[in-house]
């Protein structure tokens, strides 16, 4: 009747009927105090309700009961972990994998834990070990390559992202980041669901990362802008193209009688509707909102959008017809070296670099007139400096 009872509860339990689950945890105990079972899961449960002190004192005394319990550990090294007792965890999850060697889940949860202590071979050995056991884990293909990136390790990065792609070909990040490495296939620019993925994912850090990637793009762009057009006067219609987070918004704000933000991540949007700068803002691609607003923009501001794009035609061109007679549009871009044979190449970062003579071949082609094309720096990366193109072109009348 017990196993039934247990059985029945995490049922039910699994199902988030947590109130019935509870009750009949804790009527187990009643009759057993020491039931592992039911201390084992109801402190899963009373972690789940915001108990945290609760639940590690009931996964101590499971474990006590029961202490080669392998997903007791595993349990109790996700509540510490969320206890911000890393050392804690590091032993439950080491505990789980010791008693059972073939524990998928815990080996992927101590690579994780490992990973962000940066004890980055631990972690790569441990995310191999969760291959080892299923090869078709696409996180740990994921995690392994952004790991050797990090180690300088281009090589295996594209044979893990390429392993990555062969598991999970759907996946549009694992999809764009082998054909970044394998550059033979490299597309004429990222699709959509690897720009939405990769932003909405990165949408809570992503300000955090560029003021420590010293992020000089948006204000160096707004400062060459501030030249050639009526700037600080609130006299404009201006687009934040690829708008983000909305970092370049209060750079445009004091120029702007209407500022329009649009962008493909709707988690980047709901962090730019925070800032409060916009009075527009839209969930769209950027080719296809620019084509459906002929003619309305005096500025289209484009600080580190079209590094997603490889070939430029479609969105120069598009761009130059949303904007007025005289309109500006202001722009920058990874720079190939100046003796690049390439118009525009895919790099292994993900994102595309272009020649300064594409750069001006597509300017013309859109019939606008080329004010600026400079180059500068666009932040730091690794340590080093990213060159960049800053871009500024006006529409002729």
């Amino acid at each position: 009747m017990a196993a039934r009872t247990i059985h029945e509860a995490i049922g039910l339990h699994q199902l988030g009927r947590l109130a019935e689950a509870e009750s009949i945890y804790l009527e187990l105990l009643r009759a057993q105090p020491a039931d592992a079972d039911a201390l084992h899961y109801l402190g899963v449960l009373r972690m789940a309700l915001g108990h945290r002190d609760h639940a590690i004192e009931l996964l101590r005394r499971s474990l006590k009961a029961a202490p080669r319990n392998a997903d007791a550990w595993n349990n109790f090294g996700n509540i510490l972990l969320a206890n911000q007792d890393l050392a804690g965890a590091e032993f439950a999850y080491e505990s789980a994998t010791q008693f059972k060697p073939d524990f998928v889940a815990a080996w992927y949860n101590l690579a994780n834990l490992l990973r962000r202590q940066q004890r980055r071979d631990d972690a790569i050995r441990c995310y191999r070990r969760v291959l080892e056991l299923n090869p078709r884990f696409p996180g740990a293909y994921e995690k392994i390559a952004l790991l050797l990136q990090r180690l300088g390790r281009a090589d295996l990065a594209g044979d893990a992202f390429r392993r990555w792609f062969e598991v999970e070909p759907g996946n549009p990040i694992a999809r764009h980041m082998a054909a970044a490495y394998s550059r033979a296939d490299a597309p004429a620019r990222a699709d959509d669901a690897f720009v939405v993925t990769m932003f909405d994912r990165f949408a809570d850090t992503f300000d955090q990362a560029l003021t420590a990637l010293n992020y000089a793009a948006p204000g160096t762009l707004a400062a060459a802008l501030s030249e050639a057009i009526a700037f600080g006067e609130q006299k404009l219609m201006v687009l934040d193209a690829g708008c983000g987070t909305g970092w370049s918004g209060p750079l445009l704000r004091s120029s702007a009688r209407r500022l329009v933000g649009v962008d493909l991540s709707a988690g980047m949007l709901a962090k730019a509707k925070q800032r409060q700068v916009y009075d527009e803002l839209h969930e769209a691609e950027l080719v296809a909102f620019m084509r459906a607003h002929p003619g309305e923009y005096d500025v289209i501001f484009a600080a580190d959008t079209l590094n997603y794009f490889g070939a430029l035609d479609e969105a120069i061109a598009t761009a130059a017809t949303a904007l007025r007679p005289d309109g500006v549009l202001a722009l920058t871009l990874e720079a190939e070296p100046a003796d690049s044979a390439h118009r525009f190449q895919l790099h292994s970062h993900g994102r595309y670099s272009h020649s300064a003579a594409y750069l001006r071949e597509v300017v013309n082609a859109a019939v606008l007139e080329l004010l600026q094309l400079e180059p500068g720096v666009l932040r730091k990366e690794a340590g080093a400096d990213v060159p960049g193109h800053f871009v500024l072109a006006r529409k002729r009348t």
